[in-house]
């Protein structure tokens, strides 16, 4: 089922691309009112390869988590449904790949190292979540890692930014899970909004 609010958030963001740029920041948040970025960055990474290749969906302009991920030494492909936010990608951090695509579009085949939806993912609905999270761990190879943001809960919450309407959309903690086994990761963590999850590395015969 779609919801107003929800069908106009890429419009919200290309229509505000430098506010939000202004927001956003270059600096990765600290556990200030959200999640310690920086920790989970470090967690999703422990263990992948030296230049891992990581897929960023719903990237924005690139700050600051496609550009810590570059500093880490990452291959990153970012994708974004607001073009201007890609521009700012492009023009700002040319050592990554940015390209403008809606994640229920259209998604590289991959596999990756890493695919990361970082407040992203939460701004579909949660029958748009049912459908586009589990094309996000197909791309994730063997033993590699999917990370990702959610609500508490199912449902919808709106919020407020520059005076509009801003939407969040959430599964049930339990829905997710059923999601990621059943596309064959397993959780390694879930807690302050963020799952962590992995493939297993495929044994030798």
């Amino acid at each position: 089922m779609s919801h107003p609010a929800a069908d106009r958030i890429v419009g919200l963001y290309q229509a505000h691309a430098r506010n939000w740029i202004n927001d956003r920041g270059v600096d990765l948040y600290r556990g200030a009112g959200g999640p310690d970025e920086g920790l989970w960055l470090d967690r999703f990474l422990e263990g992948l390869p030296s230049g891992c290749s990581i897929l960023d969906v719903g990237c924005g302009s690139g700050w600051p988590i496609g550009a810590a991920l570059l500093a880490r030494g990452c291959t990153v492909l970012g994708l974004d449904a607001a073009p201007a936010l890609i521009d700012h990608a492009r023009r700002t951090l040319p050592a990554g790949g940015w390209e403008a695509a809606d994640m229920r579009e259209r998604l590289p085949p991959g596999p990756f190292d890493g695919v990361l939806a970082w407040h992203s993912l939460f701004h579909l609905t949660p029958d748009d979540q049912r459908h586009v999270l589990p094309r996000l761990a197909a791309r994730v190879g063997p033993g590699g890692r999917l990370m990702f943001t959610s609500g508490p809960a199912h449902g919808d919450t709106l919020g407020e930014w520059l005076g509009e309407p801003l939407y969040h959309g959430s599964l049930d903690p339990s829905e997710y899970r059923a999601l990621l086994a059943e596309a064959g990761l397993a959780v390694d963590a879930a807690g302050d909004g963020v799952w962590l999850a992995r493939r297993a590395i495929l044994s030798a015969k």
